[in-house]
């Protein structure tokens, strides 16, 4: 049986209004309330699927010890919340808001997710996309280890758009030990051996994020 996260939704009305007719009370809400009905993209579809391997320990305490085939395909988040998996287990059923810490290309999952996913969801306007030319790279992090990135980006639009200064796409990248880390650019240290050269790596730290938002006139 699959724990599914409760889903809230508005009370349906029992009147829709037609052109002449008086605003039912529910319609009317609906139209000046600026939270309650608004639109929210809390799902996005990966650019591409990936065939993981999900902990028994996610999926009930009635499990076996061990792990089940899935595929990863869509993510799902809530603001402030770590960002969560949608996921196809070869039972056949659907896991919607799967732990992102128990999945894994391998059997191992040592990682905690506060390591994996140091920054939260930082919006509702959830996107996913292929940034093509990291797909692959080496990358070594600050906290999760080294790994390979696998081309996918998390970002939020609204969230730039109300914390201009913390705006942080996040990068996916599959650790050496199978499982994924989410990381802002800052957790993160790529490897190209055509371009990159490790003598610059001192400046490093010297980087320093504008904190002067510029607005085209």
């Amino acid at each position: 049986m699959l724990f599914l996260h409760q889903r809230h939704y508005a009370p349906r009305c029992t009147s829709r209004p037609r052109h002449g007719a008086r605003v039912s009370v529910c319609h009317r809400r609906r139209l000046t309330h600026p939270h309650r009905y608004r639109t929210r993209v809390r799902h996005a579809n990966l650019p591409f699927h990936l065939y993981v391997n999900i902990s028994n320990a996610a999926l009930g305490p009635n499990m076996q010890p061990g792990v089940t085939r899935g595929i990863l395909h869509a993510v799902h988040c809530r603001p402030g919340q770590p960002v969560m998996g949608h996921v196809l287990l070869e039972s056949g059923a659907h896991w919607s808001g799967m732990l992102w810490h128990l999945i894994s290309t391998s059997e191992e999952f040592a990682l905690e997710q506060r390591v994996l996913q140091p920054w939260g969801a930082m919006g509702e306007e959830l996107q996913a996309w292929n940034i093509n030319y990291l797909e692959g790279l080496p990358v070594a992090t600050r906290m999760a280890g080294k790994g390979r990135h696998t081309g996918i980006m998390l970002d939020w639009a609204d969230g730039f758009s109300r914390y201009p200064a913390e705006h942080k796409p996040l990068n996916m990248i599959e650790l050496d030990g199978g499982q994924f880390a989410l990381l802002p650019n800052n957790y993160c240290v790529f490897s190209d051996r055509h371009f990159i050269r490790a003598d610059k790596g001192k400046d490093l730290h010297r980087y320093r994020r504008n904190d002067v938002t510029l607005w085209s006139e």
